[in-house]
């Protein structure tokens, strides 16, 4: 039957409560799965009655409609052309989770919030690492030049190239606050450029102890200054900012929302931002501070291990440059700098683990951001591949660098490993142990070591599954598919197992035959085979899914229940669309253990979809199966 799926479309958008009821929308082999924001809103009477549906559930946070093989994806296709967003697979994890696991819902925004700005970091950590590399005074010992011969023009050069982005990177994480949360972005900007105003006292120099540079007092009690280099005073006050700016809009009568919402958005955002939420992180700066001096101190290198461990989780605060002052007074009182050896290792473990990720990662945008970001780090910035690769899509591989930080950290200490300065860490950092051949040499070992060690433990254990999405095909030729294959009368079994009735099968949607006629096989190994001669008409992205059409026939293979959310982990294909195939063909290799480890039945369902259009179909198994076996009798 000929469908107008342009019509079905709309219908669905307005049975489901229209589009603003409608978050994202994704599909699988069978069904259109919505996220929508109110299911009461969805009529599933009204969306029954549609033309091609055959039937609706909610399950996982997603209103599926069941469409069946061939019309799911049209159908999607006309729903996007609408309007509808494509669901990502953080919006489908958080669908699923609905409401749990708070603290991966933050990180991932948390991430999102500096996706945008991770260009302007790996630029900036290329910069630094030239400028490090360049006019660090021990490399121009080498050349009988000091600072004083590089011409000034030039240092100012480098000194704006360098400095801009953390100069301003509370603006810049502000106005990506807002953007992700729903305010105006260039409230944020203002905002955040608000924190880095030159009447403020420079962060920088308040941490320099030389300069003589300090805050701004209020009351006696307050400090204030500026928060150049920050994160999270801006993204704080980024968060509040938006949600109180969207508070206004609904408030203030429209007449005075252009004149009055920006004022007291600006307003009351920057009085809390310097007189509560930046103190407040003063304070628990000079607490990590007084923390930190008193654990570089303990002996058998338990310094080293706890100041490795949590770095990277002060990282994550913005308030890491309060450590300059602590690397200042050490190289004033001793000469040397062991902070830095710590910090150049939790670089190079940072590098580490992005590589591995990006490398072994099939979705675009980590391949894209994961080697610059690597080489940011491997550069002494180490913003992007935390923000961008390590922190974004899960805790595992980030408690793994934290791991091998700490590990680093107690051998660092317990090597007596120091630098001759601040501000310059992993590969520019060499420049800071080449005082000692001794200590120039452990820092190469050490170092190698510690990338070796973080890139194979994360490349073999903590790569999130999410990164190992296959991106779907853009445009292209698809082949002709070749003639359909003669009609099948028997069926035979898809893999070594146990047999599973129709009525058996753990998924209404197939044990009520919505999609017709099936069986399933309950299988013992992971191979997928034809159960006929036919052609590959549908290949899900997701792998779990597979169709086969021969004459008069149409068929579909689906591996598991709700395995789509799986993304392909543990699936491989052995054909692709339009290929002709025999029975007895191997069509997927199935890790079935990962199935089980990820909480779905791995039922291997085989529905004759067409089996209203045919006389006869009939199971014709039972008990144990092996592959190739009588499933199932057909008849035209």
């Amino acid at each position: 039957m000929n469908y107008d799926y342009a019509k079905i479309a709309k219908e669905v958008i307005q049975a489901v409560g229209g589009p603003e009821n409608i978050k994202s929308a994704a599909h699988c082999a069978t069904r259109l799965r919505l996220i929508v924001a109110d299911r009461s809103l969805a009529d599933d009477e009204t969306v029954g009655e549609i033309d091609a549906v055959k039937g609706t559930f909610f399950t996982a946070g997603q209103y599926q409609i069941i469409f069946g093989t061939g019309h799911v994806n049209r159908v999607y296709e006309q729903i996007t052309r609408l309007g509808i967003a494509e669901t990502t697979a953080s919006e489908a994890k958080e669908a699923k989770m609905d409401g749990k696991n708070r603290l991966q819902k933050a990180i991932r925004t948390f991430g999102d919030v500096f996706v945008p700005v991770i260009p302007a970091l790996v630029a900036t950590g290329l910069f630094l690492g030239l400028k490090g590399a360049l006019l660090n005074d021990n490399f121009l010992a080498l050349l009988g030049m000091t600072n004083a011969d590089i011409p000034q023009t030039f240092q100012v050069l480098v000194d704006v190239l360098s400095g801009t982005t953390f100069a301003f990177l509370p603006a810049i994480v502000c106005w990506s606050t807002f953007r992700v949360f729903g305010g105006s972005p260039v409230l944020g900007l203002i905002l955040g450029l608000m924190l880095v105003n030159g009447a403020l006292p420079n962060a920088y120099s308040v941490a320099d102890p030389s300069s003589g540079v300090t805050p701004l007092m209020l009351f006696g009690f307050i400090p204030i200054v500026g928060y150049q280099g920050s994160i999270l005073p801006a993204f704080v006050a980024g968060v509040i900012g938006s949600k109180l700016e969207k508070k206004l809009r609904k408030t203030v009568p429209a007449v005075f929302d252009f004149m009055i919402t920006p004022f007291l958005v600006l307003f009351v955002m920057l009085v809390l931002a310097l007189l509560v939420i930046g103190p407040l992180l003063h304070a628990l700066e000079n607490v990590l501070l007084v923390v930190v001096e008193y654990a570089l101190g303990l002996p058998l290198g338990i310094g080293g291990l706890l100041v490795g461990f949590f770095w990277s989780i002060i990282t994550l605060t913005g308030v890491h440059h309060i450590f300059n002052m602590l690397e200042i007074s050490l190289l004033a009182s001793t000469g040397f700098n062991p902070f830095n050896a710590i910090l150049c290792m939790c670089g190079f473990s940072s590098a580490g683990v992005c590589l591995a990720i990006s490398i072994k990662a099939r979705k675009k945008e980590i391949r894209a951001i994961g080697p610059s970001a690597t080489a940011s780090a491997l550069l002494g910035i180490s913003e992007p591949a935390l923000f961008g690769v390590i922190l974004r899509y899960g805790m595992k591989p980030f408690l793994l660098s934290c791991s091998i930080n700490g590990i680093a950290g107690m051998i660092a200490m317990l090597l007596g490993m120091k630098g001759t300065g601040n501000g310059i860490t992993t590969i520019p950092g060499l420049l800071l142990y080449i005082y000692s051949p001794s200590q120039l040499v452990m820092y190469v070992i050490l170092a190698l070591a510690v990338f070796a060690t973080a890139f194979c433990l994360c490349w073999f254990f903590a790569v999130p599954a999410e990164v190992m999405e296959t991106d779907a095909p853009k445009g292209g030729k698809k082949e002709v598919p070749p003639a359909p294959a003669a009609f099948p009368s028997v069926l035979g079994a898809v893999a070594q197992g146990t047999f599973v009735p129709m009525e058996e099968i753990p998924d209404p949607t197939f044990s009520q035959g919505v999609l017709g006629i099936c069986c399933g096989v309950e299988p013992e190994t992971g191979k997928v085979f034809s159960p006929m001669d036919g052609t590959i008409s549908q290949l899900a992205d997701t792998l779990h899914a597979v169709g086969i059409e021969a004459e008069g026939v149409e068929l579909l293979i689906h591996v598991g229940i709700d395995t789509v959310e799986m993304k392909g982990d543990g699936f491989k294909s052995h054909i692709k669309e339009g290929q002709a195939v025999k029975k007895g063909d191997l069509l997927l290799s199935v890790d079935l253990e990962k199935i089980k480890a990820a909480g779905h039945p791995a039922t291997i369902m085989v529905a004759v979809t067409n089996s209203d259009d045919l006389a006869s179909v009939e199971a014709a198994a039972s008990g144990r199966l092996s592959p190739g076996d009588q499933l199932m009798c057909l008849k035209a």
